[in-house]
């Protein structure tokens, strides 16, 4: 076989074959040193990650921005969707101090026209950071108004190098006072100090999110080289119970009958008692959240919800209801109220009206202190603890308020000598008004116990509800047959007592009227002079729909009782509030008399005497120091030589009529059949009585023959 020109076998050539043993020298030298290269570039590499030389970490951050994703602080509104708060921007002024001219010149012209601290200012402009290097942001006035941004505007051009304008957000409310006291306020920092701001903050704030990455020369962020990115979190939106209109028409009425009443301070609350919503709670004076700077401490408190009060006359629901619900007593049942006075457990209680011998449903409507201390003794200490504790005070009312007080209710065990007289009529215990709210919603409800809420639900900024109120189908407290009982005791209240100012001429109310003095500070005694007007009720009776409560402390008139002060706002407010609801007309009629003005002196008014010792003639016998307490007196007024009114019991109307006519006194008779009562008692001086009320009834009442011939009769045995 021939060979290829040139090539020769065995003979060695530079190329092909295994390579020579120097090359292998210098290859395995030429891979060492690689190898090494990559373990040094290598070990530099981790200690950077692990350990990075501060200026490389300063390259590194210098290539990376970030940013804040904010989002809005939640909106607030009311059950219509109406807007009560919300978050807005404005403008901030803010400086780079290396780049002001002039920092002396630039704060004192800044801190005169913009009413700025000129050495505070002075201070920031030369602020130097940890390296004392000139810092780059300093604020010089946060949340400019108009006037401090025309002020900027025409600043001179050299006093404006190194500053800039800065968007912020800060809360605003619309309707500025409106419902600020259930809105509650925010701070600078965007967190919620008060109200509902302060109880559902967590819901309402938002958290920030932050967006990673890195930027161009100009600093701007690169999208397509994210690093990082957080999604905000929070800012969702509220729905109150609350009603504007009806929020607006209670604020109006409230502020008219504090200057009517020359009074401080007024509250009140409505409330759907279907569902125990609450549709407006005001307090005045208020504050416009939009201004906080302007408006002292005590003007933020939510006194609706903090402060407690002496409930008066308006407590006698709780024991009438409780001795109702037990069976002790009826409306018909007759009780002696002693011809005004009577001192049952050491200290003596008088009622403005002096009454007789009259049916419960009577001493109901003219308030008596006397007669509702005297079915208090009917129940005992143990139930009616029991009674006051089921009607929840003691505790709070309002779930969406935790600043709500609990009121004050002590345990029997702290009960002294004098609290079966005073507990009754609603002394010696303090309730807020959603207590006492939810007390007449039982009444008004059909007998359920429910507490109040404001906040309906929240939804997240993707509409999706994140919250929602759950129904309440509360607890049952009073039975069908007592609520109506009760309904009927309260609209004769408003019919024929105390509170005819609250009446409503579409719309039958039931309320109960109360005034009551307040206490000293610290608990020794009560302020002379100063009381706490109270009207709480509501309608219409055939299904009530709303209950509202109003409160005006230390009215400085003479008509400062409940049913005058307060019984106007309730009729303005409730009408108003029924009619743009729809609610049917339930008109009153079936009166037995036209309604009056309120009294020049309302018997619902609870005073504490300071002695036993009767400002009119009394009976000295009904003074009893220990229970039970009995409704009519046992023991006879003694005679006397002056003339004195007769006992009508059992008589005809036409009887009745004859012998009025006779004595030349007034008479009001009212109902059909026999008297059964009568007010004032037999054997009051004729000399004290102007007109004679006649209770009559067709229900069968057992008159003795002595007691028919007896000018001055024994009272009849009440049950």
């Amino acid at each position: 076989m021939g060979y290829r020109s040139g090539f020769e076998p065995g003979k060695h050539h530079s190329y092909g074959g295994p390579p020579a043993k120097s090359d292998l020298i210098r290859l395995r030298i030429l891979c060492w040193g690689f190898l090494i290269a990559f373990l040094v570039v290598l070990l530099r590499l981790i200690k950077v990650h692990t350990d990075p030389d501060m200026q490389l970490s300063y390259e590194e951050k210098s290539h990376i921005g970030e940013v804040e994703l904010r989002v809005p602080r939640g909106s607030i509104y009311d059950r219509d969707g109406s807007l009560l708060a919300t978050d807005r921007q404005v403008f901030s002024l803010w400086a780079n101090p290396r780049e002001v001219v002039d920092p002396e010149m630039a704060s004192i012209a800044l801190g005169t026209q913009l009413g700025v601290n000129e050495l505070e200012l002075a201070g920031r402009l030369v602020r130097r950071d940890e390296n004392d290097v000139l810092m780059k942001f300093v604020w010089v006035k946060r949340w400019l108004s108009d006037q401090d941004l025309r002020v900027y505007d025409n600043l001179d051009p050299m006093l404006k190098s190194g500053l800039d304008l800065k968007k912020e957000s800060i809360r605003y409310c619309p309707e500025g006072e409106l419902a600020a006291h259930v809105l509650g306020f925010v701070n600078r920092e965007g967190f919620g100090c008060d109200g509902i701001e302060l109880a559902f903050d967590k819901r309402l704030r938002s958290i920030p999110g932050r967006h990673v990455s890195r930027v161009d020369a100009n600093r701007n962020l690169l999208a397509s080289l994210t690093l990082e990115t957080t999604d905000p979190e929070g800012g969702d939106s509220l729905y109150l119970t609350i009603d504007k209109a009806t929020q607006r028409t209670l604020e109006k009425e409230i502020d008219k009958a504090l200057l009517s009443a020359q009074a401080p301070r007024g509250m009140g609350m409505v409330v759907d008692v279907k569902t125990g919503a609450i549709l407006a709670m005001a307090c005045r004076p208020a504050y416009d959240p939009n201004a906080l700077e302007d408006i002292q401490d005590e003007r933020y408190r939510n006194r609706a919800l903090e402060f407690v009060f002496e409930p008066g006359s308006s407590f006698k629901i709780v024991t009438a209801s409780a001795a109702i619900e037990q069976g002790l007593v009826t409306p018909e049942t007759i009780i002696d109220c002693e011809n005004g006075f009577f001192n049952p457990y050491g200290h003596g209680i008088k009622d403005f009206h002096r009454l007789g011998v009259i049916p419960f449903s009577h001493c109901f409507t003219e308030s008596s202190n006397i007669a509702i201390i005297k079915v208090g003794a009917m129940l005992g200490p143990e139930r009616l603890e029991h009674w006051i504790r089921r009607y929840g005070f003691g505790r709070r009312a309002c779930t969406d308020s935790p600043r709500e007080s609990p009121g004050i209710f002590r345990p029997r065990s702290k009960w002294s000598r004098l609290s079966m007289g005073s507990l009754p009529m609603g002394q010696e215990v303090a309730v807020t008004m959603p207590q006492l709210v939810r007390a007449f919603c039982v009444i008004a409800n059909g007998g359920f116990l429910r507490d109040l809420y404001v906040v309906e639900r929240t939804v997240d900024r993707e509409g999706n509800v994140t919250y929602q109120h759950p129904a309440d189908p509360g607890e049952r407290i009073l039975s069908e047959a007592t609520v109506r009982t009760m309904r009927e005791l309260c609209h004769s209240v408003v019919l024929h007592g105390t509170g005819q100012p609250a009446s409503i001429p579409e719309y039958r109310v039931g309320g109960k009227t109360g005034t009551a003095q307040i206490a000293r500070p610290g608990g020794n005694g009560f302020e002379p002079g100063k009381f706490t007007a109270i009207f709480a009720g509501f309608a219409p009776i055939s299904d009530p729909r709303i209950c509202a409560v109003i409160v005006v402390q230390e009215p400085a008139i003479r008509l400062h009782f409940g049913g005058s002060v307060c019984g106007p706002v309730f009729k303005e407010v409730v009408r108003d509030t029924l009619i743009r609801l729809n609610c049917p007309p339930d008109p009153v009629v079936d009166e037995t008399r036209p309604q009056q003005e309120a009294p020049m002196e309302d018997e619902d008014t609870v005073v504490a005497r300071e002695s036993s010792e009767p400002e009119a003639p009394v009976k000295p016998e009904t003074t009893l120091s220990l229970d039970p307490v009995q409704l009519v007196a046992s023991t006879p007024v003694s005679g006397s030589d002056q003339p004195v009114l007769p006992s009508f019991l059992g008589m005809t109307k036409q009887q009745a009529k004859v012998r009025i006519d006779a004595l030349g006194i007034g008479w009001d008779p009212q109902g059909a059949g026999r008297v059964v009562a009568q007010d004032p008692a037999p054997g009051t001086y004729l000399r004290d009585v102007t007109l004679c009320r006649l209770i009559f009834s067709n229900e069968q009442v057992q008159i003795s023959d002595e007691v028919k011939r007896t000018p001055a009769a024994t009272p009849l045995q009440g049950g």
